[in-house]
C-alpha cells in the first residue's frame, strides 16, 4: 500500500527540485562564453525527536547528538504519520553554475522546476527530489582589481554588489563586461529515507 511518509521527509530539509535544459543554443556569437560551477554535498543520519503539529516544526537528532529543526511546508498534509523515533537518512547535493552571455545574447527565461519521486517498502520509505532554478542578472559594474561584480534584476530593483572570492571566479572576472547577462543555475538533488520506529 502506498504511504506518503517519504514526502514529509523531503520537506524536512527544504523545498525541492528539478529537470530541464538550462540554456538553449542561440545564433552564432550569442552562446554562453564563461561557466563556473560549485558543488556542495553532505549526508546525515538522525532520528525524529520532536514534532509540533501546531507550528509544523520537526526536530531530528543527528548521530552526533546535535538537533536540527525545520518547518514542514503546508503543502504536506500528512504530517501526522511521522512519529518520534523514526530513523531518517538525508543525502543532499547542490550544484551552482554561473554562465556569462554577451550583451546581444538572449538569456534563458527565469524558471523554477521541480520533481519528486517516492517509493514505499515493507521496512522503509524513500524519496528523491530534484530541482533547478534559473535566474538572470544584468551586469551593471565590474571591478576586476577589487574582485567585485555588481548585478541587477533585468526587471528592475536594487543593484547588488558581490565579492568574487574563488581563484577560478577572479580569473574569469576580466571577461565580464557591463551589459552582459549572468545566468545563475541552481540544481539540487535530495534523497531521503525514513525507517519507522521499531
Amino acid at each position: 500500500m502506498f504511504n506518503k511518509r517519504r514526502l514529509i521527509a523531503l520537506v524536512l530539509v527544504g523545498s525541492v527540485v528539478a529537470a530541464g535544459s538550462a540554456l538553449a543554443q542561440g545564433a552564432p556569437g550569442t552562446t554562453p562564453i564563461v561557466g563556473l560551477s560549485t558543488v556542495t554535498t553532505y549526508s546525515v543520519d538522525g532520528r525524529v525527536t520532536a514534532i509540533d503539529p501546531t507550528t509544523r516544526m520537526v526536530t531530528l537528532t543527528l548521530i552526533s547528538g546535535a538537533p536540527v529543526s525545520h518547518k514542514v511546508s503546508e503543502a504536506v498534509q500528512n504530517l501526522g504519520v511521522v512519529k518520534c523515533g523514526d530513523q531518517v537518512f538525508v543525502g543532499y547535493e547542490e550544484k551552482l553554475s554561473f554562465v556569462l552571455s554577451g550583451p546581444n545574447a538572449r538569456p534563458p527565461r527565469d524558471r523554477d522546476n521541480s520533481v519528486v519521486v517516492g517509493a514505499s517498502g515493507p521496512r522503509a520509505e524513500a524519496g528523491v527530489a530534484a530541482s533547478q532554478t534559473v535566474a538572470n542578472w544584468w551586469v551593471v559594474g565590474v571591478d576586476a582589481s577589487a574582485g567585485t561584480l555588481s548585478l541587477v534584476n533585468p526587471a528592475g530593483g536594487q543593484v547588488r554588489t558581490y565579492n568574487v572570492v574563488t581563484p577560478e571566479g577572479r580569473a574569469q572576472l576580466p571577461r565580464v563586461k557591463t551589459g552582459d547577462y549572468l545566468t545563475a543555475i541552481d540544481s539540487l538533488i535530495l534523497v531521503v529515507s525514513i525507517t519507522p520506529k521499531k
